[in-house]
C-alpha cells in the first residue's frame, strides 16, 4: 500500500470536533425510566426464556439434560454480570440473542410450533431491550459523572 506524503497530517485537520453531550436534569428522568423501563424487559424476557427452554424440556418426551444445558448455559453466563449492570453487558447479551435468533429461525419456518415462535418473541424482544438498556446506561452515566465533576 503505498501511502501519499502529507496524507496523515490532512487526515487529522479534516476531522470535524467532536460535539459535547449535554444532559439536563430533565433530560436525565427521562432517560432514568427508559432504562428501568429497558432492565425491566431484558430480566423479564431473560427469566422466561430460561423457563420455557426448561419447561419444554421436561414436558417433551425427547427432552434430553445435553440439549437443556445447551440452551441454557450461554444464558446462565450472564447473571453474575447482569447484577453487576454494566452497558457491556447488554451489548454482549445482544450477540448472544443473535445466536438464538439464528438457531430458532429456520426451526419457525419448517415446524410452526407455538413454542418456536414464543422463543422467536422473547428472543427479539430481549435483543431489542439489551440493545436500547446499553446505550441508555451508558447515557446514564455519563450524565451520573457529569454531575460528579461539576456539582
Amino acid at each position: 500500500m503505498t501511502q501519499v506524503p502529507g496524507q496523515d497530517e490532512q487526515h487529522l485537520t479534516d476531522t470535524k470536533p467532536k460535539k459535547a453531550i449535554v444532559i439536563t436534569d430533565a433530560d436525565a428522568i427521562v432517560l432514568n425510566k427508559k432504562l428501568r423501563i429497558g432492565r425491566f424487559i431484558v430480566r423479564t424476557t431473560y427469566i422466561s426464556l430460561l423457563a420455557l427452554f426448561t419447561l419444554l424440556n421436561l414436558i417433551n418426551e425427547n427432552g434430553k439434560l445435553a440439549l437443556w444445558l445447551l440452551q441454557i448455559i450461554p444464558l446462565l453466563i450472564f447473571i453474575p454480570a447482569l447484577l453487576r449492570e454494566t452497558h457491556r453487558t447488554y451489548s454482549w447479551l445482544c450477540f448472544v440473542a443473535l445466536m438464538y435468533f439464528a438457531a430458532i429461525i429456520p426451526l419457525l419456518m419448517s415446524r410452526w410450533l407455538w413454542s418456536d415462535w414464543l422463543i422467536t418473541l422473547l428472543v427479539s424482544a430481549m435483543f431489542m431491550a439489551a440493545m436500547m438498556t446499553s446505550r441508555w446506561l451508558q447515557y446514564w452515566n455519563y450524565y451520573l459523572s457529569t454531575k460528579v465533576n461539576h456539582p
